[in-house]
């Protein structure tokens, strides 16, 4: 047994201690907490349970529930630290000298090292089922628990300990779930909370070691931080240009308080005389001539701390920015772009000597990664709405009379570059001879414009474009552009049009799209403003929705093959963006092997990927595992771009294979939706078989789980699709027609199956994540939801097909595995899943009994009630199953 491993297991029994002495002075709760996790690890049947126990038990049901996700937020702590190895330091070397022993020159690589960049975009979708309470007080407990595992009998191993039960008391008082709907501004406010207690500091480290290892202060940062929040209006009613500017503003004054802290640091510690050091010409040539802005008697007091003097007028110029930003009134003396602010921190590092350049540093790489605008935000909005006001706008222009949005895409086409060709008219002189939300649309434009100037030209690049299915949908975008002056043709871009293709039969049409947009001679301008550069978003949750995990990770990889491919035709660079969830259902799993996986010349460099909800804390509350997450990152970044770069072909996939990987995809896309779409009754069954009504009443997000008022698969966001078969334990979008396509494929070929998974890469990626999936799966637990549906005779069919497929994808992943238990090639992550299932399993038997509870009252209060227990069984298992949607 290593010692992570140790560790890990000392840090379980350290949890059964802290329970025990939390619920000690309710002695019958915990009797009950701890023979109900007997219960089901001697493998007790759950009907038999639920039957039996559970009965007894409707007193202290909320205490148990509270007990439960207090036990499994703590196991997600300790797996945190202990779960898996967390060294970081030394990755980026690592991988240095392994690209070097396979071949490759160190002057390529580290050409290579400088160039790459990690783009985690942090949104607000609402997976986060927790509080911000719970979220700070997980960051404190990785602490408490570090310290006391890691200083045993001390003193402070002591204090921790006494730290770690008073925090946890008061979270038993705490109510798991809020009582209002979060705002906003609540959730920048969260993600802040994050940035400010581990993100930073864990990026800056990770920047250091790069720094190092090129021998040379960055030119850029290799980790760029980019937000949904209040930038994301597809479907969101509570994002307007208010709150997106709201947002703009405080971001900036987020970075701008750490940048006065850094100076206020330095000028206490540089206090350098300038008899006894060697200042540069430069630097006091540069005091000088702005020495006037400073006050007489700070100018007196710093007359021979020639270092302390500029980090005033520094300090001066940063803090203006707020003045600048937030009042119409006109400043001289601020910094308009942060280079200018490197450009004098450099000043500074040039006069002193190595020793005392540390902290300089340091500040001079927080500047490359937040500029003026901390996240780089991204504009989102579905083409209906923006199709709707260009319809409006056109009409009221006379470029068309009316019906524009459902014209032919050959004549919309024509209507648009009529449109372009004319003049650039002012929006502001539409305002009130068009409808609200058009108007909202044309001042979004003039809102970005205003902050790009005012802010920061990086305050927001991408304009994404939801649903996109055709070339008229980014022309639509192209021209409100020209008219905002975001786009001043032959000159500049200022921002990316970028689509987001989301269904299969979108993904299908990306090579369409591109070539109809290199068409239109006011596209191809727009490129070249824009550095023959075209980002791209694919999304992997409505794609997963539509045809099924394994027809949806197919298309992504063939649509990102052939973009590829086109790329050297067309002179354009395509710019792939990531729609990730935390699921396996929604693109989830390990980010390193899924970009191992990758087609080749689809990373070059750069990865921007969306970071969601329950992901973001997991990931990067904790600053050992930011740490961890940046590194390992940018390390494999740094292989695939090496691979890419230097290395003209590798192995391709076999005729065979493709032929094989096709008709798995096509026989797994028919079965998924032949249940989900074709079956009679499903929906009726996904509502009563799944908690999905009590989900859409959960204060977890400002955004609704419904673009439009009804309830089909179509309409219904991925998220709380996902959300409500990961908590009735079926889980069906992370595996379901997997086992079918396999079959179809493979069915007396298992040798040729074994040949693939070693072979193709994503076809590896994709049944080691169905694998994980699987074992979380327990339909006995979704068997009981069945005295919800009222159809017995749906309810059967649905489950039988569940069932049938469930046990076919579990005969052929082990198969294509070579094992005879699911993850036995990863005992730690099989011990983890399986160490979490009696406490998961009891959550999910008290959900169950509340929801019966509550169909089955006549009360108002009572039903009132019943909902906050039953949201507080939600975050139980959501803290179980480490995910929400």
């Amino acid at each position: 047994m290593n010692q992570k491993t140790e560790k890990f297991h000392q840090g379980v029994e350290l949890i059964s201690s802290l329970m025990q002495e939390l619920l000690s002075p309710i002695p019958h709760v915990y009797a009950n907490f701890i023979a109900l996790q007997q219960s089901f690890a001697k493998g007790k049947d759950i009907e038999q349970i639920y039957a039996e126990e559970l009965p007894h038990l409707k007193e202290q049901t909320p205490e148990l529930v509270r007990a439960f996700s207090l036990y499994n937020m703590l196991l997600n702590v300790v797996e945190e630290l202990y779960g898996r190895e967390r060294e970081s330091e030394h990755i980026l070397l690592s991988t240095m000298k392994e690209l070097e022993q396979d071949g490759f020159d160190r002057r390529d690589i580290l050409k290579v090292l400088g160039q790459i960049q990690f783009y985690p975009v942090f949104t607000a979708h609402p997976t986060e089922s927790r509080r911000r309470t719970f979220l700070e007080s997980h960051h404190d407990f990785s602490q408490y628990i570090a310290e006391i595992l890691n200083n045993k009998e001390s003193i402070e191993a002591k204090r921790a300990y006494e730290r770690l039960l008073y925090r946890l008391a008061i979270l038993w008082r705490t109510h798991l779930v809020r009582d209002e709907k979060i705002q906003v501004l609540f959730e920048l406010d969260n993600l802040l909370y994050i940035i400010e207690s581990s993100l930073l500091l864990s990026a800056l480290k990770v920047c250091k070691q790069a720094s190092t290892l090129l021998d040379a202060p960055l030119e850029q940062s290799p980790i760029k931080l980019g937000s949904w929040i209040g930038g994301d209006r597809d479907g969101n009613p509570n994002v307007n240009n208010h709150i997106m500017l709201e947002v703009m503003k405080i971001q900036h004054q987020a970075i701008i308080k750490q940048y006065i802290e850094r100076i206020d640091r330095l000028s206490r510690e540089l206090s350098h005389a300038g008899d006894l050091c060697s200042p540069k010409k430069e630097l006091l040539e540069s005091i000088q001539k702005e020495i006037h802005h400073l006050p007489p008697a700070i100018h007196t007091l710093h007359q021979n701390e020639p270092f302390r003097a500029k980090l005033r007028l520094m300090r001066q110029k940063v803090e203006n920015r707020l003045i600048y930003v937030n009042h119409s009134s006109g400043v001289d003396f601020i910094y308009h772009h942060s280079r200018e602010l490197i450009a004098d921190i450099d000043l500074l590092i040039d006069s002193l000597d190595s020793t005392s350049t540390t902290f300089l540093k340091e500040f001079r790489n927080l500047v490359l990664l937040g500029g003026f605008h901390l996240f780089e935000m991204d504009f989102r909005e579905h083409r209906d709405v923006l199709g709707a006001a260009l319809e409006e706008i056109f009409s009221l222009l006379g470029f068309v009379h009316g019906g524009f949005f459902h014209l032919p895409k050959e004549k919309k086409i024509q209507i648009l570059h009529k449109a372009l060709e004319a003049e650039p008219i002012n929006l502001n002189s539409l305002s009130g001879r068009i409808s609200k939300t058009s108007e909202e649309i044309t001042e979004s434009f003039l809102r970005i414009a205003w902050a790009k100037d005012r802010i920061s030209e990086n305050i927001m690049e991408s304009f994404i474009v939801s649903m996109t299915q055709d070339a008229t949908d980014m022309l639509g975008v192209l021209w409100f552009a020209k008219q905002s002056g975001l786009w001043v043709e032959k000159q500049k871009s200022r921002i990316s049009i970028t689509p987001l293709l989301e269904t299969i039969d979108d993904l299908q049409r990306a090579e369409e799209i591109m070539r109809d947009l290199h068409q239109s001679h006011f596209y191809k301008q727009y490129l070249i403003d824009h550095r023959h550069r075209q980002e791209i978003m694919i999304g992997y949750s409505d794609s997963s929705k539509d045809g099924g995990i394994f027809s949806s990770n197919y298309s992504l990889n063939q649509t990102i093959t052939q973009l590829i491919s086109l790329e050297q035709e067309l002179g354009v660079k395509f710019k792939l963006f990531h729609g990730r969830g935390g699921s396996t259902s929604r693109g989830g799993g390990r980010l390193q092997d899924a970009l191992f996986a990758s087609p080749k010349g689809s990373v070059s460099g750069l990865l921007k990927t969306t970071e969601q909800g329950e992901v973001i804390a997991s990931k990067y509350l904790n600053r050992q595992n930011a740490e961890f997450h940046f590194a390992t990152t940018l390390a494999t970044l740094l292989k695939c771009s090496v691979n890419d770069c230097y290395i003209a072909n590798t192995k391709s996939i076999q005729k065979l294979q493709q032929d094989l990987m096709q008709q798995v995809h096509e026989v797994s896309r028919r079965e998924y939706r032949q249940l989900v779409y074709e079956s009679d009754g499903f929906i009726e069954y996904f509502k009563k078989a799944t908690p999905i009504y009590f989900i859409q009443q959960l204060n977890i997000g400002s955004r609704p789980s419904k673009r439009k008022d009804t309830l089909c698969v179509e309409d219904l966001r991925a998220i709380p699709w996902v959300f409500a078969w990961t908590q009735n334990r079926a889980i069906i979008p992370a595996w379901y027609g997997v086992g079918s396509g396999i079959e179809g494929a493979f069915f007396g070929q298992e040798d040729c199956l074994q040949e693939c998974y070693q072979e193709v890469p994503y076809f590896r990626v994709i049944i080691n994540n169905v694998a994980h999936a699987l074992l979380k799966v327990d339909l006995q637990i979704t068997a009981l939801y069945h005295i919800f549906v009222e159809n017995k005779v749906i309810q059967e069919c649905i489950f039988t097909k569940i069932q049938q497929e469930y046990n076919r994808t579990l005969h052929w992943v082990k198969m294509a595995r070579n094992e005879q238990e699911l993850l036995n090639n990863d005992k730690a992550l099989r011990e983890s899943i399986l160490l979490r299932a009696p406490s998961l399993n009891a959550t999910n038997l008290f959900q169950v009994e509340l929801i019966r509870q509550f169909y089955a009252s006549s009360y108002d209060d009572q039903k009132k009630r019943l909902i906050k227990e039953i949201n507080s069984t939600i975050v139980g298992i959501a803290q179980g199953m480490r995910n929400t949607g």
